[in-house]
């Protein structure tokens, strides 16, 4: 079984790993400055949970990155010129995750692990389900909607790490505003707890409808970071 503690415990385990940073500094409520020796481009990344700004750099600006951003508030930091884009990450609330039931509009199924090659080739998924050129693909599992042989939605979980997946969600136009982002999300989510894997859901902060999604499949938010470095060369 999995509690809420087990979900923050690997969530923050990936971002120590990602931000090159400490649990004690995830916990600081202060802002910390990594210097990342491991990456030779340029690049600054800031991710914030809690009351705490971690801001990862690389060696060959972080002079630079120190002299802008030291003393700076979170939204000055987000807003320098050293990063672009924010997103939005969230965790399953627990207390909401028992199995939605399902609409006699559609037809549904679950796919995990090879079942999954059988959608090679289909198109207009690209935010839940993805293969290269030779057919590989991170999608370790996919709930799906259909009407008429055709397939309307689709959620899929990629692997990040041995114990998370992060959740993507495609509905073509013409059915969305039918709940079917959220139950997808929602029930997917719920497979994959009972895999005893720990599901995440990201969403820009300009995408309003996604993180209403997160919402109404319910998500809550747990942490923020940046999306890109500018005039990476």
């Amino acid at each position: 079984m999995i509690w809420q503690q087990d979900i923050q415990d690997a969530i923050f385990k990936h971002i120590t790993e990602q931000m090159k940073c400490s649990v004690d500094e995830l916990h600081s409520g202060e802002t910390n400055f990594i210097m990342d020796e491991t990456v030779s481009k340029r690049y600054v990344k800031i991710l914030s949970v809690g009351d705490t700004n971690v801001v990862t750099v690389s060696k060959n600006i972080y002079s630079e990155a120190m002299r802008c951003l030291r003393g700076k508030n979170r939204d000055e930091l987000y807003e320098s010129d050293f990063v672009f884009g924010q997103t939005l990450h969230y965790v399953p609330d627990l207390s909401q995750m028992t199995i939605l039931p399902y609409t006699n509009d559609f037809t549904f199924e679950l796919l995990v692990s090879d079942e999954i090659q059988k959608l090679r080739g289909i198109h207009g998924f690209d935010n839940s389900l993805s293969f290269d050129e030779d057919g590989n693909t991170t999608t370790c599992i996919v709930l799906y909607a259909k009407r008429n042989d055709e397939i309307v939605a689709l959620a899929g979980a990629s692997i990040v790490d041995d114990d998370l997946r992060e959740i993507g969600i495609d509905v073509k136009k013409e059915y969305r505003r039918k709940n079917l982002a959220s139950l997808l999300v929602h029930n997917l989510t719920v497979a994959i707890m009972e895999q005893d894997k720990i599901p995440f859901y990201s969403a820009s902060v300009t995408n309003i409808a996604s993180q209403a999604v997160a919402i109404r499949s319910g998500y809550m938010p747990l942490w923020t970071d940046t999306y890109g470095t500018r005039g990476i060369c």
